[in-house]
Formats: structure tokens, sequence, C-alpha cells
């Protein structure tokens, strides 16, 4: 199972298993090519990292596009590349290595034939090439050894001079192509959420202590409350409703304005973002149609959680977070990058540093350029104060949990934060999502069209995917999924996939997960136990000298 950025894990098992397959290809007296096997297990992880999920269209799109596309081939190679598709569907047929939403081996091995024309005519045609594939095959032609700088540099000396003829009506094409390709960067797959209840989520919302305030705040306003002239509440008004929700302590009698009682005026901005409250002719009045929503704890949270991205520089009585920071990017519009963290990480705990990194690094590759080094000490400490201010509102709001990394004082633990944070001083805060929180932000990813999966809709899937992706999240998100997993199918069906797979896992973390399931089948308990006492003494046993065994467990599917 591998994602966009798991190249060197990716590799390594690519290596093995190339290893294998072409051992395996020649005990049966079948000469394959290394890297056109490497090449096939390539194209897989391209298109979704599972590299024991094989399809027809997957065969397909092999022959008649990635190769074309992205392999260098004479004439002399073709015939190779469907010899080495065969071997590795065999290998993997043979060793129970394609998964249950696998094609056939019998359909896959004829889908290979049906499309070998295709990749002949695709080869036939350079415009197929990509722009280095196009370059590799003219040297390939012209016998230029692809190491050499030297001999590469000639042949394209040689070929700016006009004295080797290349195809360059096909080359402008490629470079046509390739200069209004903007590739998007993959984006990884959300994990599946257990979504909380009904009766959790109100009890969540009247726990809120800035629902509440919000709440009593919206009350207090009534019928009107004058304003200054710059909109301000008045200094007698923000004393009186301070005192009367006991909020700003410190500030409250050393005031000269309303802006300098922090609480009482994030509490006006809040509850004015989220149309609890709006400005008619110079009074704060309360909006028609929120006193019924006073009432709709459910509702109302959701409000006021949907406004705290647009609450901008009143945020914490400061300055920056609505305005251009020393990045380049507002805390307004870096909040959902935070959100989208928080909710990939399935309501585990993150560090906040892990926040402040994506922001640098998003607005970098936004400039093109490292910029944030441009700003000072004072900058820096203004930002990571405008995102504590951020993140104390949602945990007043219920919407996040905040902690402190354990045992930072630690040297491994410490060192890790500060080469995550960049800078000596790290902030040791984790933040994960509540389950109300997690709820909200499904809703704004929904209403997006993000695919947010819920616990259950992997249940079709193969159970080696399904332990995989399951894997790093809770616990009680795991054993929720894998037993919808086993409910959708018979439990004889169930223990039969699950005893293959067993066969084969070798993480921990994985093995445990498909015993768990299969506790669920309905098996004997002494059928799991057996499992376990097997697998247990087969680690433990020394090695015999046979054919090792690849680790594809974790690496034939992808999140």
């Amino acid at each position: 199972m591998f994602g966009p950025d798991d190249l060197e894990e990716y590799s390594a098992v690519r290596d093995r298993l190339r290893l294998h397959i072409v051992a395996w290809a020649r005990r049966r007296g079948i000469a394959v090519e290394p890297s056109l096997v490497a090449a096939a297990l390539d194209h897989k992880h391209s298109v979704d990292g599972r590299l024991g999920h094989w399809t027809r269209r997957h065969v397909a799109d092999a022959l008649a596009v990635w190769f074309p596309r992205t392999v260098a081939l004479l004439e002399d190679d073709r015939d190779a590349v469907p010899t080495a598709l065969h071997a590795l569907i065999g290998f993997l047929d043979e060793h129970d290595w394609l998964d249950s939403r696998s094609a056939s081996a019998v359909e896959l091995h004829e889908q290979i034939r049906d499309s070998t024309p295709a990749l002949h005519d695709a080869l036939d045609d350079e415009r197929n090439h990509d722009l280095g594939t196009f370059w590799a095959v003219q040297m390939l032609r012209h016998g230029v050894p692809t190491a050499d700088p030297a001999a590469v540099a000639r042949f394209l000396q040689q070929v700016h001079a006009g004295e080797l003829e290349i195809d360059r009506a096909a080359l402008d094409e490629i470079q046509r192509r390739h200069a209004d390709e903007k590739p998007e960067p993959p984006q990884a797959e959300l994990p599946p959420v257990l979504p909380p209840s009904a009766a959790q989520m109100l009890a969540a919302a009247d726990s809120s202590v800035a629902l509440a305030r919000l709440r009593a705040f919206t009350r207090w306003v009534r019928a009107g409350r004058a304003l200054t002239r710059e909109g301000r509440l008045l200094l007698s008004d923000a004393r009186a409703v301070a005192d009367a929700l006991d909020l700003d302590h410190f500030s409250r009698d050393r005031a000269r304005t309303s802006d300098d009682m922090p609480e009482i005026s994030l509490l006006l901005h809040w509850a004015r973002q989220a149309r609890l409250v709006r400005v008619v002719r110079g009074r704060l009045v309360q909006v028609r149609n929120a006193a019924p929503l006073l009432s709709r704890p459910i509702e109302l949270w959701k409000r006021a959680f949907e406004a705290v991205g647009g609450i901008g520089e009143h945020f914490g009585g400061s300055n920056v977070f609505g305005a251009p920071s020393l990045f380049g990017m507002s805390l307004g519009e870096a909040y959902p990058i935070l959100l989208y963290q928080l909710y990939a990480a399935g309501g585990e705990p993150i560090p906040v540093e892990r926040f402040h990194r994506a922001v640098r690094e998003t607005v970098n590759e936004r400039m093109g350029c490292v910029v944030d080094d441009l700003a000072g000490d004072v900058e820096h400490r203004l930002w990571r104060r405008d995102v504590t201010a951020l993140l104390d509102a949602l945990e007043l709001l219920g919407a996040v949990q905040l902690s402190e990394t354990p045992g930072v004082e630690d040297g491994d633990d410490m060192a890790e934060l500060i080469a995550l944070a960049g800078r000596d001083d790290p902030d040791p805060t984790l933040v994960a999502l509540t389950p109300i929180g997690i709820w909200a932000v499904r809703e704004m990813l929904v209403e997006r069209g993000v695919h947010a999966p819920l616990v259950g809709e992997l249940a079709d899937e193969d159970i080696e995917y399904v332990c995989v992706r399951m894997a790093g999240l809770s616990r009680e998100v795991a054993e929720a999924e894998l037993t919808a997993w086993v409910r959708a199918r018979s439990g004889r069906a169930a223990s039969h996939e699950i005893m293959r797979y067993l066969q084969r896992v070798e993480v921990p973390a994985h093995r445990e997960l498909a015993l768990f399931a299969l506790s669920r089948c309905g098996a004997p308990g002494r059928e799991t136990s057996r499992w376990r006492a097997r697998i247990s003494a087969a680690l433990r046993a020394p090695s015999s000298g046979a054919q090792p065994r690849v680790e594809c467990d974790a690496r034939l599917a992808r999140p």
C-alpha cells in the first residue's frame, strides 16, 4: 500500500517483487526483462498504489498508454512488454496475491493478448511519447550511452545542427502538450470516520462554553444596544455584559474602550459573523431569525463553527489574523489547511507545528521560492500568537481538544519538533478534532464536493486494503470498519479471505487488525487462537534457507 510520497518504501518493495518475478519466470523457461516488470509495477503505483489489484482496464491502459508514453522501447523490445506483464500476473496469481476485487488471472492474460496490438500501434507513433521518452528513444537508436554526459551533449549538438534526423513534427507536438499539461498534485484519500450520534452531538453542543456565551450575548442584545461611531460597544455596556458573563477579569476595569476587552470583542464579532446579531442604523440588534436558533443547540453550534474562519482581524483583539501575515497568507486563508489536516488524521492528535510547516510549504510553492525566512522573529511570534488564539476559540467551542506532546523535554521528541518547526522553540501543542468537530468538518467537505467516507464504505474492498487503510487510525474507527466489512459477507467467505491474508501478512499492526476481523466472523475462539499460535511460531522459527516471501500485505493496496 503506497501513497504518492512513499517513494523509498515503494522502491524497496518493487525491487524485491521484480527479483522474485524474474526468478519465477526463469524457472519456467521464460526470459523476462526486469526493467519492464518494474515499469508495469510503476504503472500500478501511479494509478492507485495497489500492486495486487489488477483489472482488465489496468492492463489495457498499461499497454496502450503507460508503456508507449514512459518507457523507451526499440522495435526489438516490443514483444518483451506483454511477456513481462504475463509473468507479473502469473506470479501474483500463483502466490494468491491478486486481491478479491481483481479480475481473474485468465481474464487478465486474455486482456494482455487483446491489448498487444494497441501497444504496437501506439509505439509506431512517436507523438505518444512523453518528452523524456522521446529523447531516450532517439539516443537508443543512435547508440548514445545515456550515462555519459559528454556523449549526450554531442548528440544534442548534432541534432541542433541538423546532422542527425529526428521527427521534428512529433517533437513539436510533444513539447506543446508538455507545456499545456499542468499536473495536479495527488491528494491523499481521506480516512473513513465514525460520526457521533445525535445524542452525542446534543450533549457536546450543550456543554460548549463558547456556545453558551454566544447564546447569552445574543439574548443580552435583545431589541438593540447603542454603538459608538466606530461600531464598538459602549464601554459601560461592554463592562456590563462582561460582568454578566464573567469575562475579561483583568481588563474589565482598566479598559478605555470595549476593544480593550478581548473576550467581549471576540464575542461581538463572532456573533456578528454567525449572523446572530447585526448592526442597523448605529445599533446592534438581534437577527430576527436567530431567536429560534438559540433553542436548537446543534444548528447553533454548526453556525458558530462555520463562522470561525471569517472572524478575521478581530480574533482575540489581534490585527494580524485577518491581514496578510509574514507568510503572505492570512490565518483566515490558512484555516482550511488546519481543518483538512485534522480531519485527515481521523481524530488522532497532530502537532500544531505540522500546520505551521504546511502553511510555509504552501506559500513557498505559491511564490516559487522560500519566503518565510524573510520575516523577523516578531512576525513569527505574532503569527503563532494568532494560531494559539484560533485554537483556544475552537477548544472553547468544543471542536478540538488540545494537549501537550508527552515527554517533550526528552531529547528525541524535542529534536523532532525542532526539525518540524525549523526553530529552537517549537510549540509542543497537540490538537485533535472532537467527535462533533469531525462531524462539522465532514459537513463542510461534503458541501464542497470532497469525498469524505463514513465507516462502512470500505465493506466491498479486499481485507488487505481495509487493514492497511485502518492502520494508524483510532482503534474505535478501525474496529467499526472491520466489523462492517465482516457483516457485508457470509461468515465463511469472510473467514476464508482473512485466512488467505494471514498466510502472508507480516506487518504486526495489520495482522492484529486481520485477527480482530476473524474474531467477528463467528469462528470458534480456538480457530483464532490457532492462527495466533501458528503465526507466532512462524515468526520465531529460524530461517530455513527457503525462498524469502515478499512483504506485500501493506504494499499491495493504497490508502
